[in-house]
């Protein structure tokens, strides 16, 4: 996957993460804290990780969300899944 691929994947990532938590996407880097971030509440991250698991068609496990302490972390788990996929076919 390419770096334009990437950076298709982590505008999406953005955009669904602004749109679930309320934030203006031009706030949200691959920095920005996710599950531990204090402004965005628990259910704002469980909501945006549903529409993304659906969106991209991947698994986010409830047991992985310690995983995702940024919107960068989160998107390279997105799209490790989406090249593991990509193999299987």
């Amino acid at each position: 996957m390419g770096v334009d691929m990437a950076d298709k994947v982590f505008q999406r990532v953005k955009t669904v993460i602004a749109k679930e938590c309320g934030v203006p996407s031009n706030l949200i880097n691959s920095k920005t804290q996710f599950m531990s971030n204090t402004n965005f509440s628990y259910f704002e991250c469980v909501g945006a990780l549903y529409t993304l698991q659906h969106k991209f068609k991947v698994k986010l496990p409830e047991s992985d969300y310690d995983k995702y302490k940024t919107v960068g972390s989160l998107t390279r788990c997105i799209i490790k899944q989406l090249k593991d996929n990509s193999n299987k076919r």
